[in-house]
This record gives C-alpha cells, sequence and structure tokens, in this order.
C-alpha cells in the first residue's frame, strides 16, 4: 500500500512539473505573439520608434536582404515607409507563435507620396505582401528575416514595367 501512494505521489508530481512547462511555454508563445503583432501595428504600421529600444535586443541582426545590424535599422525603416506612405495599413493576415520565434504574415496597403528610397513620390497606391520571422531571446527580437514582394512594389510604383 506505501508503495502505491509513494508511486501516485511521484506520478503527481511528474504530472504537476509538465503542466508548470507546459504553462511556461504557453505564456512565451503569447508573449511571442503579442510582440510580433506590436511590431506590426505601433512601428511599422504607425510609424513609432519608440517602441524599438523596448522590443527589440541591444545586438539586433537583420538577416534579411539587404539588412545590417543594429535598432537604428528599424526606427530607420518605420520611419521612411511612414514618411513615403504616411496612410501606410498594415493588415495583419496571419501569427504564428513558438517559445523563441514569431511568423507574421501581412499585407500592408498605402499611397506613395513621399520619397521611398531612391524613388521620388508617385501618387500610387500600393498593395505589398510580405513575411516575417522574429527570433526572439531573453524577450526581445534578437534577429529578423523579412521577405516581401519587392518586384511587384516596385511595378506598382511604375519604376519597373508590369507584363
Amino acid at each position: 500500500m506505501r508503495l502505491t501512494k509513494m508511486a501516485v505521489a511521484a506520478a503527481c508530481f511528474l504530472l504537476g512539473t509538465a503542466g508548470l512547462n507546459h504553462s511556461k511555454t504557453q505564456d512565451s508563445v503569447d508573449y511571442n505573439t503579442t510582440l510580433g503583432r506590436r511590431v506590426f501595428v505601433e512601428i511599422y504600421g504607425e510609424g513609432k520608434v519608440n517602441p524599438v529600444d523596448q522590443l527589440f535586443a541591444d545586438n539586433f541582426v537583420d538577416d534579411s536582404p539587404g539588412g545590417g545590424s543594429g535598432r537604428e535599422l528599424i526606427k530607420e525603416a518605420a520611419t521612411d515607409s511612414y514618411k513615403a506612405c504616411p496612410d501606410l495599413h498594415i493588415e495583419i493576415e496571419d501569427v504564428f507563435a513558438t517559445n523563441d520565434k514569431v511568423v507574421v504574415r501581412y499585407t500592408g496597403h498605402g499611397t506613395q507620396t513621399g520619397v521611398f528610397g531612391e524613388i521620388p513620390p508617385t501618387g500610387k497606391t500600393i498593395k505589398v505582401r510580405g513575411l516575417t520571422v522574429l527570433l526572439i531571446a531573453n524577450g526581445k527580437i534578437r534577429t529578423e528575416w523579412t521577405e516581401y514582394d519587392r518586384l511587384g512594389t516596385l511595378q506598382q510604383l511604375g519604376v519597373i514595367p508590369s507584363r
């Protein structure tokens, strides 16, 4: 009888520990999902740069084509995008998260009334779809990988002819 009680106690302990680990993992997933949404709503969608220092790590790396390192990249990208398309609206299509990554699929809509890189204002409305993966370490974004329809964007702006 005593052996049975010890086995039941051990099973309860193990199940309780498994529940705690699941809870921590779920908390990370929920946190990371919220973090990914904040980046796209507040920073990229509204052009706010104040949250960048709070959400991105000191040693942040943008591993996207043309990327680099440092939080200033994100601040510049958000500011430049918002200046180029002040009516920019980002619609989040999907957000998937694990305990250390977030994937955001989105569509951006806006009218280019300001300079976009070296492209002067065109007054054209664009629709751009993209996908971003964020690596989270210690509650902050450590690395970003972004792919969006660069060719389609340039075609919509009239810089490159469409078919």
